[in-house]
């Protein structure tokens, strides 16, 4: 995803945690600093915070059948479909498939990503980073955390947490639970390399229905007050015709790590019924599947006006899911 979605998925996730209301003191500290969500959303994706892994791959769970012998990294359709929980669309959506049959369950998949490029393993990092942050913070940060922080009285001024810090890493945080749901960072096929005629169509085609509002170097984005953001991300659900439930649900796992290899295990059965590998084998470096191909004509254009809900919708959700399950740790 690029700066302007991943931007909205982090405005739209404070506004829908104050729609529920259950966790006030949170939205209280991302709120009023929500305007920097376009920074903090898509910093992981800026080269200099690539430095400690290098490549630009550095958030993905990219996989692709293994062994069969390997069965600890084969679940089942209706495990998996239990661990996403009906609150999430793509549960429904692949509740319903037909593309992927029995066999294609039933077969292994694992990634190889890098030291330090593991999607999971670096939106758990930033989960525990929040939580230690939240624990160290001034008075403004332990006056909204509920429950009392050991470190309080303990540090000077200068080595608390101010709010603006934790947000900062709250939207940080954000930018890795958003990949998940993006289908094209969980397939090692080539078809879903960045320019190979689908990923960046597909987060371009996202950035421009987002639209220029929530482009951090754009005139509007400017001129937008902070508390004119959240209803500015609001008004877009219609766009993409999702209507979020008044309730965010707490993490099946409550654990962010499996939370994110569940949702990259989802996505990427969703690339498989984009480009199926009936057609475009994943073992075939050479196949591509466009998006004019994929999501050509009147069916076509329905399809991706299906998947432009769920990825987002489910975006959304589960960054509001990890960030409500961290500040009910305190």
């Amino acid at each position: 995803m690029k700066q302007r979605a991943h931007t909205w998925i982090a405005a739209r996730a404070v506004g829908l945690l104050e729609t529920e209301g259950q966790v006030p003191g949170l939205v209280d500290l991302l709120a009023p600093h929500v305007k920097e969500a376009a920074i903090g959303a898509w910093l992981p994706d800026l080269s200099d915070a690539r430095l400690g892994s290098a490549k630009v791959d550095n958030h993905v769970l990219k996989m692709k059948p293994v062994a069969p012998a390997l069965t600890h990294f084969r679940i089942t359709k209706q495990d998996l479909l239990v661990r996403l929980t009906p609150e999430r669309m793509l549960t429904a959506f692949l509740d319903r498939d037909t593309i992927l049959d029995a066999a294609w369950w039933d077969q292994p998949y694992k990634a190889y990503p890098a030291p330090g490029q593991h999607l999971a393993n670096r939106a758990m990092a930033l989960t525990v980073t929040v939580v230690d942050l939240l624990l160290f913070g001034d008075r403004e940060v332990t006056d909204l955390v509920p429950g009392p922080t050991t470190f309080e009285g303990r540090l000077a001024p200068p080595q608390l947490t101010r709010a603006e810090q934790a947000a900062m890493h709250f939207f940080m945080l954000s930018h890795f639970v958003a990949d998940a749901s993006m289908p094209l960072h969980c397939d090692a096929r080539k078809l879903a390399a960045y320019g190979a005629g689908l990923h960046m169509e597909m987060e371009s085609h996202w950035d421009k229905q987002v639209g220029t509002p929530f482009d951090k170097g754009h005139a509007k984005w400017q001129k937008m007050k902070a508390n004119q953001v959240i209803p500015a991300a609001r008004n877009l659900d219609a766009r993409f015709g999702i209507t979020f439930a008044g309730s965010v649900p707490e993490l099946y796992a409550a654990d962010a790590w499996a939370e994110v290899v569940h949702q990259c295990r989802a996505s990427f059965a969703l690339a498989s019924i984009l480009a199926p590998p009936a057609q475009f084998h994943y073992g075939d470096e050479t196949a591509r599947a466009p998006f004019d191909t994929v999501f050509g004509g009147a069916a076509g254009q329905a399809l991706l006006a299906e998947v432009d809900r769920i990825i987002l919708h489910d975006a959304v959700l589960n960054v509001a899911m990890v960030w409500k399950d961290i500040w009910k740790r305190f």
